[in-house]
């Protein structure tokens, strides 16, 4: 005891002589900080008393699950490092939580739903894939979707109207006579609780005929078509990071905005200067709950307080028929809590979904087996690597030492030899005229592997046919497989010069220079 407050004393005294020093060595420009109560005071979060409240009204309680930027994604890959997600884990999810939430669960989906991304290329037509996420979002519950920019790429406006699937709402899509293409607006109705949802579409492609209407101005005529009798009021936005930023900033008559991410997903924080957006992870990969305890008007701001130890312990002794434990902090207030949950494999559950994913796929097999089997003039067929080596050997043997040579041996250790959804990554030519199509051990041996032809295009009849050539690689071919949710640090130089027959100083076509 004695050792140790020796100890203590002379590491404060060198710790004095030191400031001492420096101070004369230095000078003292800026003032010293001797006293804890000279220590410049840190910025916090606002207090219970700072929270604004409003009229009281009954406590409500109800839940939103959220969903956003699915782009297309059925079920979980294998590649990521976390594969999380799909609709059946959706599904499994959503049922425990309707067996434990207080009040009703509404499903929300944000938009930008259908598409794997702008360079999709798949074995499978879009649309077809695309009125598959649809049927599957209606058959796991969405009660509604706002539509985004990237799912006009699967269908036209007017495919958009016509197609199976969940109620659509948007109010910033407008038609060439001035009338919106969606409703503005939808209430959801469950359990005696009534939710308003405003639909914010981000700017529709140029092509598509319709034009876009300010979302500012949009949410005001939306609301306007609202019954005044409802328990809560949100929209629901797939506007890019800066836009549903100034969105929040000045819109009116919200409590909350429901949005896909930005470039990288924000957690929600505690706002009283704007509306609070709530960002939901893409690709489907998590569900976004919105537990919401409603103590004021509907638009009355969603406080996400407090913290999540006290709300667990409020939603524990709710559902034990105890009492509130938030009734007075409640009081005038809306009060919100955020869960992010995974969907992980211990969520996976045989039922319709899964069945509907097995069709799924035998037809998608089926059709890569025909597709492989045309012989249309002109077109042209794939000689695969083995006729390659024979004069490219250098070239062969330094593929062969890449992880595109061992591709299909991850599907292999997956078992997933027979899922569409990743054989056209780790494979050659798979559903293409003349390329890998019933899943014979001969074909799978002639076209396993991301080959020569998966960079440099279809070659057969080269080198006898003067038309037939190599082209050089293009980053578009690479971001077919490599994209954001697969390859999130791709970088194209530096992983061609990886995965680069040419050893690693490989023939490119240069990005055009910036404008």
């Amino acid at each position: 005891m004695l050792l140790r407050t020796l100890n203590t004393f002379l590491t404060v005294m060198l710790w004095l002589l030191c400031s001492l020093w420096l101070g004369c060595r230095f000078g003292d420009s800026e003032p010293s900080i001797t006293r804890m109560e000279d220590l410049p005071v840190l910025p916090s979060a606002p207090s219970q008393r700072d929270l604004p409240r409003g009229a009281s009204a009954e406590v409500r309680d109800l839940t939103v699950a959220l969903v956003g930027e699915v782009r297309g994604e059925l079920e979980p890959c294998g590649c990521p490092t976390l594969p999380f997600g799909g609709f059946e884990r959706r599904s499994t999810q959503l049922e425990k939580l309707k067996a434990t939430a207080l009040g009703p669960v509404f499903h929300v989906d944000a938009g930008d739903t259908l598409v794997k991304g702008f360079s999709t290329k798949r074995i499978d037509k879009l649309e077809t894939r695309a009125a598959e996420i649809l049927r599957l979002s209606q058959l796991v519950g969405v009660d509604v979707w706002v539509p985004g920019s990237s799912d006009l790429l699967a269908f036209s406006p007017d495919e958009l109207l016509a197609v199976t699937g969940p109620k659509r709402i948007s109010a910033t899509w407008i038609k060439p006579n001035g009338e919106p293409l969606l409703p503005r607006s939808i209430v959801l109705d469950r359990d005696g609780i009534r939710l308003g949802v405003v639909g914010i579409s981000g700017p529709p492609p140029n092509d598509s005929g319709l034009t876009f209407l300010d979302p500012i101005a949009a949410t005001q005529v939306a609301l306007k078509d609202l019954p005044p009798d409802l328990d809560w009021v949100v929209a629901a936005s797939n506007l890019d990071e800066n836009k549903v930023a100034s969105f929040a900033q000045d819109v009116k008559g919200l409590s909350a905005i429901l949005s896909t991410r930005g470039k990288q997903y924000d957690s929600p924080t505690l706002s009283t200067e704007q509306t609070p957006v709530i960002e939901t992870p893409d690709r489907g990969r998590y569900l976004q709950v919105i537990h919401a305890r409603l103590g004021s008007e509907p638009s009355s701001p969603l406080l996400l307080h407090p913290e999540a130890a006290t709300w667990r312990a409020r939603l524990a002794s709710s559902r034990r028929g105890e009492a509130d434990k938030l009734q007075e902090d409640g009081a005038g207030r809306n009060l919100g809590l955020v869960n992010t949950i995974p969907l992980s494999a211990d969520l996976d559950s045989p039922g319709e979904i899964s069945d509907r994913l097995v069709r799924y796929k035998a037809d998608r097999r089926d059709e890569a087996a025909k597709n492989a089997a045309k012989t249309e003039p002109h077109t042209q067929a794939y000689a695969s690597s083995g006729a390659c080596v024979n004069c490219h050997s250098g070239e062969f043997a330094r593929w062969a030492l890449t992880g595109h040579a061992q591709a299909w041996l991850a599907l292999v250790e997956r078992q997933e030899t027979e899922n569409p959804e990743c054989i056209g990554c780790h494979t050659t030519a798979y559903g293409e005229p003349g390329g890998l199509g019933e899943l014979t051990r001969s074909n799978i041996r002639k076209f396993k592997g991301v080959q020569c032809e998966m960079c440099h295009g279809p070659l057969a009849g080269h080198p006898s046919d003067p038309d037939v050539s190599a082209r050089p690689v293009q980053e578009s071919d690479c971001i077919v497989c490599h994209d954001e949710a697969n390859s999130p640090k791709f970088e194209f130089e530096q992983y061609l010069a990886q995965a680069s027959c040419q050893g690693g100083s490989p023939s490119i076509i240069p990005k055009p220079p910036e404008p």
